[in-house]
C-alpha cells in the first residue's frame, strides 16, 4: 500500500499545476504545440525541434547505460548524482538497461529494480526529466527483451534458437506479447529484439540468440515477435529493435564481429529478407552490427543505412548503433579519432548512439539538417509511442509475481515444443512410468538453474525456475515406481575427473542413466567483461560458460571431460539417455554412438526441467525440429543446408559431406503419413493431407522446399519456402493448405538493384527435413 501512495504522490506533484489537461513540459505557463496531444505528430516534432538548442538536440541522440541512474537501498530508491550530472550536462535523452540486472551491471535482486520498485524508479526518473530540464523531454527506456526482460525476477523463455526449434510462429507471437506486457508494466518503451541474424557458423558465440540458418524461418519468427510486441494493450506502444544490421552471423572463422564475406546478391537474397519482413510488420528501430562487409563497417555503411533502409524499404524509424560500435570504427582502422568516427557514422545514417560517449561533443561540424533529421526521428517515435502523453508508469505491480506465475504454462508450452529428439534407438523413449525404474541422474546440466537459461538473463526468482533435477524429484513423488539418485560427475569445462567415481557408483545401481551434458552461457560466475558487455575469454577458466556473446569456439566437441564421463558410463552397459542443454550445434558423431537416445533442448528456459522430464515419460511427444544443421566435424563448418550447387557439398577425403543432423530434422514418438500432395500451376499454392498413424497425440512440422532447375544466376540447391506445425491425435488427419511467397520465383539482378521473375521449371518438394524428400511436383512458370 505504501508503494501506491508514493506513486500517487509523484503523479499529483507532476500534474497538479496543469489541471491535468496537458503537461507544461517547458514550464512557460501555456500549452505549446508539442504539448498538445490533439496536434499531428509532425507538427509537434517541428515545434519542439524549433525550441531546442544544439546541446539539447545532441542529447536526444545519446543513449546511456541506465543502471547507473538509480540507487536502491532496501526500500528506498533515488536518482543518482551521476544521473543528474549526465542529464544536466549531456542532456541525455535515452537509457538502455535502466532495469537491467546481471553481474556486469552489478544489479541484483537485493539492489535492483524488482517489481515492487518498477513504477517508483521510472517515475522518479521521468519526474526529474520534466521538472529539471528546460524542455522537459521524457526519457526513452530500452531493455533487452529477446527471451524475457533482462531484469531481476523476470521469467525466462527459451532463447532464440530454442524458439525457432518450435517451428511455431503463433507460439512466438504469444510469447512476445507476454514479454511485451511485462515490459509495458515496467515502463519500458523500446524492446531490444528480435535478433534476426542468420547463423551459419556454429563456432560463433551468439548462435543461441538467433533463429538459425534459414532466411525464411527467421523471417517468419522475427515477424511474429514484432507483431506480438505490437499486440500489447498499454497506454504506450512498444517499439521493437531489430538486431543486428547486418551479416553479423556469418563472420569469418565464427568470430564475434568478424568480417562478413558476402556479395550483394546473396546479401539481398539470404541476409536482408528477415529485416525487411520485420520492418513491414512494424519494427521501428534497427541496430547496426559490429562487423564490416567488403571493408565498410556496418555502422558507417550508407548503402545499408540509406539506400536499402530508407530509399528502398521506406523505413521511417530510428537507426541505433550497437554499444560502442561508433567508437569501434577506430578499431576497424577507418577513423583516426572518436570525432571522425562519430561524423562518419551519423553521416552514413546512424541516428542514435548507444554509449552516450561516441556522439557527445563530436557533432559540431555535422550539417544542421542532418542533426535535425536524426533528432526528428527520435522525437517522432517518442510522440508516436505515447511517451509525451503518458510519461508516468501507472501500473500497480503488487501482483507482478502472480502475473509471472500465470505465465508458467506458456513457458512450459514453449519448452515442450522446442525439444528436438535426435536419436531414439529401439524406441527406448518414452520411459514407462508404470514399471519399476531406477534412474541415475548425472551431469553438470542436471540441476543448474542458470545453465539452462542462456545469455541475457536477469537474476531469477528460484521458485519460477525448474531444473531437470527439481522436476524429476517432483515426478518421483507422484510415481512410487520411479526412483533416482543424482551425481554431478563433472563441470562443463572442468578438467578434473574426481566426480566420476560418485557418478559411476549410482549408475551401477540404476536401470537407466539420464546424462545431462552440453554447455552454458551463464554470466553468474566470475567473468570479466569488455566495455560492450561481451565476456572476455579466459582459456584458463574452469567456469561452465562456453557460449554467449564473446565465447566463440574453435572446437564444437563437448567441453572439458564430459565425453570422458560418457565413455566411462558406457562401460557399464546401461541404457544412456543423453539430454543436451547448450547454445549451439555440437559435434555428436562419436557421442551418439554411445547413447540410446539423444534430446537436444538448447536453452529451454525457466520451465525446461518440467518439459524435459514430461517428454522423457511420454506426457508430450517431442515436436521440435532443428533450425540449424549439426555438422559431423568442425571441418564442415560453416555447415548449412541451402548452399549453392556443384562442389559446395562434395564429399571430403575423411567422410561424407552431409550434416550429421540436417536443418529441419527431428524425431517423434508417433508416425505420420502424407497423401494428396498438390501444387497449383503457378506454384503459389500447396495442399496435402497429413495423418497421425501412430498411437500418440503428436505434432508434425510440414516442410515445403523449392528448387529452380535452371536459372540466370546460380541459386541455392533448395530453399525452405513454406511450413506449418500441425497437432494431431492418434488416427486423425488434417488437410493443410500452404502459400509460397512470390519472391521464391524471382531472382536478383547482377548488381542487386531489382528482382525479376525467373521463368522456367521449378521443383516443389514436400519434405520430412531438408534432406528427406517425401514427394515432389514440377511446375513451369512462363
Amino acid at each position: 500500500m505504501k508503494r501506491i501512495i508514493v506513486l500517487c504522490t509523484v503523479l499529483v506533484v507532476a500534474l497538479s499545476s496543469f489541471a491535468q489537461t496537458y503537461i507544461d513540459y517547458n514550464k512557460n505557463g501555456r500549452m505549446d504545440i508539442y504539448e498538445d496531444k490533439s496536434q499531428p505528430i509532425d507538427k509537434r516534432v517541428e515545434d519542439l525541434l524549433n525550441q531546442m538548442t544544439f546541446e539539447e538536440k545532441q542529447g536526444q541522440l545519446l543513449m546511456d547505460l541506465g543502471w547507473q541512474y538509480y540507487e536502491r537501498n532496501g526500500k528506498n530508491v533515488s536518482i543518482t548524482d551521476y544521473a543528474k550530472q549526465m542529464i544536466n550536462e549531456k542532456k541525455m535523452g535515452s537509457l538502455w538497461g535502466f532495469y537491467r540486472a546481471d553481474p556486469w551491471a552489478g544489479k541484483t535482486i537485493e539492489n535492483g529494480l524488482t517489481p515492487d520498485f518498477f513504477a517508483e524508479g521510472a517515475n522518479l526518473l521521468q519526474k526529474y526529466m520534466i521538472d529539471s530540464t528546460r524542455l522537459g523531454i521524457p526519457m526513452f527506456l530500452a531493455e533487452e527483451c529477446m527471451h524475457g526482460i533482462m531484469q531481476a525476477k523476470s521469467f525466462s523463455c527459451p532463447t532464440g534458437i530454442g524458439q525457432a526449434a518450435t517451428w511455431n510462429p503463433i507460439a512466438i507471437q504469444t510469447m512476445a506479447t507476454i514479454i511485451g506486457t511485462q515490459a509495458s508494466r515496467q515502463g519500458v518503451d523500446i524492446c531490444f529484439g528480435p535478433l534476426i541474424d542468420i547463423a551459419r557458423d556454429a563456432r560463433w558465440s551468439r548462435v543461441e540468440e538467433t533463429y538459425g540458418e534459414d532466411a525464411y524461418l527467421t523471417s517468419v519468427m522475427g515477424e511474429s515477435f514484432v507483431k506480438g510486441l505490437l499486440d500489447v494493450n498499454s497506454p504506450r506502444k512498444l517499439l521493437s529493435t531489430l538486431k543486428h544490421f547486418t551479416a553479423y552471423g556469418i563472420s569469418e572463422g565464427g568470430h564475434n564481429a568478424g568480417s562478413a564475406h558476402i556479395g550483394l546478391r546473396e546479401l539481398h537474397g539470404e541476409i536482408l529478407p528477415p529485416f525487411k519482413r520485420a520492418i513491414d510488420a512494424g519494427a521501428k528501430l534497427v541496430m547496426t552490427a559490429y562487423n564490416e562487409i567488403d571493408g565498410i563497417p556496418c555502422t558507417m555503411n550508407p548503402y545499408l543505412l540509406k539506400d536499402v533502409l530508407r530509399k528502398r524499404w521506406n523505413f521511417d524509424g530510428i537507426v541505433i548503433s550497437d554499444l560502442h560500435s561508433i567508437s569501434g570504427l577506430q578499431s576497424h582502422g577507418v577513423a583516426r579519432n572518436l570525432k571522425e568516427a562519430a561524423e562518419k557514422s551519423i553521416n552514413a545514417g546512424v541516428d542514435l548512439d548507444l554509449s552516450a560517449t561516441d556522439f557527445y561533443n563530436n557533432l559540431s561540424d555535422i550539417d544542421s539538417s542532418r542533426v535535425n533529421e536524426a533528432v526528428s526521428r527520435v522525437l517522432y517515435q517518442k510522440f508516436a509511442c505515447g511517451l509525451f502523453d503518458n510519461p508516468f508508469n501507472t501500473e500497480n505491480n503488487e501482483d507482478y509475481e502472480d502475473f509471472v506465475m500465470t505465465q508458467l504454462d506458456m513457458l512450459q508450452g514453449l519448452s515442450n515444443e522446442s525439444i528436438v529428439l535426435l536419436e531414439n534407438k529401439n524406441n527406448i523413449l518414452p520411459l514407462d512410468e508404470d514399471k519399476d525404474l531406477k534412474i541415475a541422474l548425472i551431469g553438470p546440466n542436471a540441476d543448474n538453474i542458470y545453465n539452462q537459461l542462456g545469455d541475457y538473463t536477469g537474476p531469477q526468482n528460484t521458485e519460477t525456475v525448474v531444473t531437470i533435477g527439481a522436476a524429476l524429484k517432483d515426478f518421483v513423488k507422484e510415481n512410487n515406481k520411479i526412483s533416482y539418485e543424482y551425481a554431478k560427475g563433472c563441470g562443463i569445462k572442468d578438467t578434473s575427473k574426481t566426480g566420476f567415481q560418485e557418478a559411476i557408483k549410482i549408475a551401477k545401481k540404476s536401470d537407466v542413466i539420464l546424462l545431462c551434458l552440453g554447455g552454458s552461457s551463464s554470466r553468474y560466475e566470475t567473468i570479466e567483461y569488455e566495455n560492450t558487455g561481451a565476456a572476455k575469454v579466459n582459456g584458463m577458466s574452469v567456469s561452465d560458460i562456453t557460449s554467449g556473446e564473446g565465447f566463440d569456439r574453435s572446437s564444437l566437441e563437448l567441453a572439458g571431460v564430459q565425453k570422458d564421463l560418457l565413455k566411462e558410463l558406457k562401460k557399464l552397459n546401461k541404457p544412456i539417455i543423453l539430454v543436451l542443454i547448450n547454445g549451439r550445434p555440437l559435434v555428436l558423431t562419436d557421442v551418439k554412438e554411445d547413447c540410446d537416445a539423444v534430446l537436444e533442448c538448447f536453452y529451454p528456459g525457466a520451465m525446461g526441467g518440467v518439459s524435459i522430464v514430461k517428454t522423457l515419460f511420454g506426457k508430450f511427444s517431442p515436436s521440435g525440429r532443428l533450425p540449424i544443421s549439426f555438422p559431423r566435424s568442425e571441418g564442415q563448418v560453416p555447415c548449412y543446408y541451402n548452399t549453392k550447387r556443384v562442389a559446395n557439398r562434395s564429399n571430403y577425403l575423411e567422410g561424407e559431406h552431409k550434416a550429421l543432423y540436417p536443418f529441419g530434422y527431428g524425431l517423434s514418438y508417433s508416425k505420420f503419413e502424407y497423401k494428396d500432395f498438390v501444387v497449383s500451376n503457378d506454384g503459389r499454392k500447396v495442399s496435402l493431407t497429413v495423418s497421425n498413424i501412430g498411437n500418440k497425440l503428436a505434432a508434425e512440422v510440414i516442410q515445403i522446399y523449392i528448387r529452380k532447375t535452371t536459372s540466370t544466376y546460380a541459386k541455392n540447391s533448395k530453399d525452405l519456402c513454406a511450413f506449418k506445425k500441425v497437432f494431431l491425435d492418434s488416427g486423425k488427419s488434417e488437410k493443410v493448405d500452404l502459400s509460397i511467397d512470390e519472391d521464391f520465383f524471382k531472382e536478383w539482378n547482377a548488381d542487386a538493384t531489382e528482382q525479376f521473375l525467373s521463368k522456367g521449371e521449378y521443383e516443389i518438394m514436400l519434405c520430412k527435413d531438408s534432406e528427406t524428400i517425401i514427394d515432389s511436383k514440377k511446375i513451369t512458370i512462363e
